[in-house]
């Protein structure tokens, strides 16, 4: 071997080892890691296709049990809450609950009044009118059996008139959402 030749490559040993560690390095870079990105990225894709994620900051939220089953208590097939909408079942069952509430707590119904059913494709919102007499702490303890009931029930708006004996005229604006089950996709 030439003396000039080995004596360069003792002082530049250093360039050459690195040298070989990059292509060593670059060589288990192509055949390991990258076919194993490749398989990982394959199944992330898949995974997010079936909505799972396994970024955290991916996933959908999971919806509490309690509202889970409040959404599913109150959700109807999407034909038959049509239909029940149309016959005016909805508002005879909204009515009649509101009805049971307000003697459970000593105030007299007056009147009732349907109101128009909304229906968009998710669901229906049924609505109706009350008048009713009784003391303010008797409305209140009302308000608060419709806020503790198991039904998605919105008190819209409501008048306050006083009345003879100490008791008031109560106006009430209600309704109910019933949600739309849609079939199934495959």
């Amino acid at each position: 071997m030439n003396p000039l030749l080995a004596a360069a490559l003792r002082r530049n040993w250093p360039v050459f080892g690195a040298l070989a560690m990059f292509l060593g390095f670059a060589l288990a870079q192509t055949a390991v890691f990258v076919p194993t990105a490749g398989r990982y990225d394959a199944v992330m894709k898949r995974s997010a296709a079936l909505g799972l994620g396994a970024d955290p900051a991916e996933t959908l939220p999971m919806l509490p049990p309690r509202v889970f089953a409040l959404l599913t208590d109150h959700a109807l097939p999407a034909v038959e809450a049509q239909d029940r909408a149309a016959s005016g079942a909805l508002t005879a069952s909204l009515l009649e609950d509101l009805n049971q509430i307000a003697s459970q707590r000593g105030l007299a119904v007056l009147a009732t009044e349907p109101g128009p059913v909304s229906q968009d494709p998710q669901s229906a919102r049924v609505r109706a009118h009350l008048r009713m007499r009784g003391s303010y702490p008797a409305y209140v303890a009302w308000i608060s059996d419709l806020a503790r009931g198991q039904s998605l029930t919105a008190l819209d708006r409501f008048a306050l008139q006083p009345g003879d004996n100490g008791s008031m005229l109560i106006d009430l604006w209600v309704s109910r959402y019933i949600l739309k089950q849609n079939p199934a996709t495959p």
